[in-house]
């Protein structure tokens, strides 16, 4: 397994010149480009971790670094068994997880769902964006590191209808002999089947792709290409994270618009998403493992958008 180690600061990047072509095809991210999870996760884990403060006794540090552990992980925040897998549920409840679900995992998620449905929106000129390309005959398809049912919840309730196809990664159960096993996986099977029936009437198509597609692995990216019947340079890539969107198109050699936007978080988010959250032991490292043939060329960005709506100048 190879590692490398990648600071966004220092990543290197330059202006491609603007390529006279048809764009057929536009894969877009979805998280930080189309909008923003952090506005309705934030609150909702910030609030339950001051209740959860108070009650227990213990920091919220110590509790956010609990949970940030298990999102580092599984890659996600919104991991079904996020909180039955806590080191905090293993030492007080693992004799009770049908007490630990009840007071802490359902007011949880439930809070969050709510945040979710008044708060997920999408950024300025995106629907607009996305009805322009439409009616130019270019198709859209979002690539996404979401779980496929969080995928799907959030395309039904902003962008369904407007994207071609939503690729997502698998929502995978934590094995019988995992050492990291929650306490409890009821409530999270139950969540799974809650949301995926709900979403049963989507009129985008979601493909679910396998875990370990989860970019900068170009795997997705070539189903999408496939697909879709494009080759790489009648595509266009937009995305906020460098080190995960640009890396995928600048390794299929495709064009991409770094959604500056959405790289940044709200100042009042900052101290728990990159403090608190953080394992205290966790290098800034990106792992790319050998076998899934990489490249890691540094992105070529055609153009650093400051609104999704930017990306019209380039198609």
């Amino acid at each position: 397994m190879m590692e490398v180690r990648t600071d966004i600061s220092k990543v290197e990047y330059r202006l491609a010149s603007r390529i006279n072509q048809r764009t057929k095809l536009v894969i877009t991210d979805v998280d930080g480009t189309l909008a923003s999870f952090w506005d309705y996760f934030v609150p909702a884990l910030r609030d339950f971790l001051r209740q959860m403060s108070q009650e227990v006794k213990t920091p919220v540090s110590e509790l956010a670094e609990d949970i940030g552990r298990v999102v580092e992980r599984h890659g996600t925040h919104e991991y079904p068994w996020l909180l039955e897998e806590t080191g905090f549920a293993w030492r007080h409840y693992e004799k009770n997880p049908e007490l630990f679900v009840e007071r802490y995992v359902k007011p949880f998620w439930k809070t969050l769902d709510e945040n979710r449905k008044k708060y997920l929106r999408p950024f300025p000129e995106t629907l607009n964006t996305l009805a322009e390309l439409k009616r130019m005959g270019i198709k859209v398809v979002a690539l996404s590191d979401a779980p496929d049912y969080m995928a799907r919840i959030r395309n039904k309730q902003v962008f369904d209808g407007l994207l071609d196809a939503v690729y997502a990664l698998e929502t995978v159960e934590p094995p019988k002999d995992s050492i990291f096993k929650p306490i409890s996986l009821e409530h999270g099977r139950q969540r799974l089947k809650d949301l995926k029936e709900s979403t049963d009437n989507l009129k985008t198509r979601l493909v679910t792709l396998p875990k370990s597609y989860e970019k900068p692995c170009p795997s997705g990216l070539d189903m999408v290409l496939e697909d879709f019947e494009v080759y790489p340079y009648e595509a266009l890539f937009i995305g906020d994270s460098l080190k995960k969107d640009g890396l995928v198109a600048a390794s299929r050699g495709i064009r991409f618009i770094w959604a500056h936007y959405g790289s940044h978080l709200p100042a009042e988010y900052e101290e728990l998403v990159l403090k608190d959250l953080k394992p205290a032991d966790q290098e800034d490292a990106l792992v790319l493992r050998e076998e899934e043939n990489i490249d890691c060329r540094p992105p070529i960005v055609e153009a650093i958008a400051a609104r999704y709506d930017e990306l019209l100048n380039h198609v």
